[in-house]
């Protein structure tokens, strides 16, 4: 035999001793040492020894344990040569044809495989800088101990690196490995027997602490670990000082491995909103609106994927012609339980959780596609608003998309609008100018939405490719209240003409504002006097025959 195989165990499970006084003479036969351990079942044999020691388990099938109950390779012992290969075993004996040389290639081959399979699932579940476990492997141990637990006796700790990624930036991803070690070594040195320590990330850890016999061990250790990273650490001879967050919950019956993992994220999001090292311990009532955000948030990349939104669009009125000549795209989200869903409910969720960007891709296709079925369908061309986020702004993908989308379409680029926020555009004016110029090219054009709201620099304002300005509906609508509210919009409206832009007032709702727009020399006006944003069809209706000449002299249709 080999020296490898010299430690491994033979687990026997038979309903008769023959196959044991069977395999005993032939192990004697070949001067082996291998233990060879005879039980009545698998959950009898799995409390026989240690998970640590390499073993093989040689059963009957009347034996053999349930698929997903028993980890180790399994070598069948068979009356007859089989039909075909059995499932679900490494390799078989028949027992009329156990030789010696034959019992030693079985258990060479199963015990070497063992190992390589063994070696690979090592590999698959261990990080390769830090020896340490990876997130693969961390999830399996977890469920693992939950498992064995109940659920009970275990804390989970997900402890995340401030500002390292500004390391690897500054000195090289060399020494951003070198620190990963240093913080390793730093909190192994604060675990225990019964601890695990696993790296989920590039700079994120997770920590599965045993508390059985000391439930409040686990936050006392919290504030140990916290200590511990907040010393300096040395790199290139330089000290360097590096922040760590830390979110800590507990085990509890019926909470699986997802959940637990997720309620150690949301504590250590928390712990990350303090500056330095600190950690903070989840709390289910604090933390229920997080669980709700995160389900909403699952629900709308679902509804992403499941083309679940929809585009509403409000017409713009000219004052000077009473045609409609623009639309805004205004997405919806029908939601199954709750309805149809306006931006102010899951757009901010999106701009968050990073969703706007595609989002954003998605309104811009479906307002292209409509655009050209309101134009096969006999309808004037129009001007087609479209919100477009910072966020999105800042995408390198921006400009091959929209060109690759006007392309398939086959709109007029210069009939698409992009529509802006103060805020988006003066956070840096460098960048919004050169992307703003460079989709200019293409012949979109840009209006500033909700002005007014922000803090917009004219010179600033004057410099960048915007073509309308829209008044923001909070301006428009005390109008009616104040004699300063009128002369604040009035004064808008002349300083966009000053400035060579078109004025449109948003939020129009009644006769009374439309006369003062158009006496203050507005361009065009939005709001539910002229029509509420509407469906692609109800859409085409309105435009066919919405329209009414009232509107025009101030009166409401």
């Amino acid at each position: 035999m080999s020296a490898l195989a010299e430690s491994m165990r033979l687990i026997l499970l038979a309903e008769t001793p023959e196959w044991a006084t069977l395999l005993r003479a032939r192990l004697t036969s070949l001067d082996a040492a291998w233990p060879l351990i005879t039980a009545p079942s698998w959950t009898a044999a799995s409390s026989l020894f240690d998970d640590d020691v390499p073993a093989l388990l040689l059963t009957t099938p009347a034996c053999q344990p349930e698929p997903g109950c028993c980890s180790l390779p399994v070598v069948l012992l068979l009356d007859h040569e089989p039909v075909e290969p059995p499932a679900d075993a490494y390799d078989w004996l028949v027992r009329s044809q156990l030789s010696d040389e034959v019992l030693r290639r079985c258990l060479r081959y199963a015990g070497e495989r063992a190992r390589l399979q063994g070696a690979l699932q090592r590999l698959a579940e261990q990080d390769v800088l830090t020896g340490i476990a990876n997130r693969q492997g961390f999830q399996a141990l977890l469920a693992g101990r939950l498992a064995e637990y109940q659920g009970r006796g275990l804390a989970l700790g997900h402890l995340d690196l401030d500002n390292f990624k500004h390391v690897n930036d500054a000195l090289g991803y060399q020494a951003g490995d070198r620190l990963i070690l240093q913080v390793v070594a730093r909190l192994k040195a604060q675990l225990e027997a019964g601890d695990s320590l696993a790296r989920l990330g590039s700079d994120e850890f997770a920590l599965l602490l045993d508390t059985r016999r000391d439930p409040r061990r686990a936050e006392r250790l919290a504030e140990r670990i916290v200590e511990a990273l907040s010393e300096p650490y040395w790199l290139d001879g330089e000290s360097l000082l590096l922040g760590c967050s830390l979110g800590l919950t507990y085990a509890r019956a019926g909470l699986a491995a997802d959940p637990l993992m997720w309620h150690a994220h949301i504590a250590m999001q928390q712990a990350k909103a303090v500056q330095g090292c600190t950690f903070h311990l989840y709390d289910e009532r604090v933390h229920g609106g997080a669980r709700s955000k995160a389900d909403l948030e699952s629900e709308l990349r679902r509804a992403l994927r499941r083309d679940e939104l929809e585009l509403h669009y409000q017409p713009r009125l000219c004052l000077q012609s009473g045609r409609i000549l623009g639309l805004e795209a205004l997405v919806r989200w029908r939601h199954e339980q709750r309805g149809l869903l306006g931006p102010d409910e899951f757009v901010p969720l999106a701009e968050e959780s990073g969703l706007i960007v595609p989002l954003g891709y998605w309104v811009i296709s479906r307002a292209l596609r409509d655009m050209q079925w309101l134009r096969g369908r006999g309808l004037p061309a129009l001007h087609m608003a479209v919100n477009l986020s910072f966020r999105q702004f800042q995408d390198s993908q921006l400009l091959p998309t929209l060109s690759r989308l006007i392309e398939e379409r086959g709109v007029d680029a210069e009939r698409l609008e992009f529509e802006l926020t103060e805020t988006a555009v003066m956070r840096r004016s460098e960048q919004v100018q050169q992307t703003m110029q460079a989709l200019g090219r293409l012949g979109v054009r840009f209006s500033l939405d909700d002005f007014g709201t922000g803090f917009s620099s004219f010179v600033h304002l004057n410099n960048l490719p915007i073509t309308l300005l829209k008044i923001d509906k909070s301006f428009v609508g005390g109008m009616g209240e104040r004699a300063e509210n009128r002369q604040l919009v009035r004064a808008m409206i002349n300083l966009a003409h000053n400035l060579h832009l078109q004025v449109v007032a948003e939020g129009v709702e009644n006769a009374e504002q439309l006369a003062l727009l158009r006496q203050f020399g507005c361009d065009q006006v939005q709001g539910y006097l002229i029509s509420k944003p509407l469906p692609l069809t109800e859409l085409a209706r309105f435009l066919v025959f919405g329209m009414r000449q009232p509107l025009l002299t101030g009166t409401p249709s």
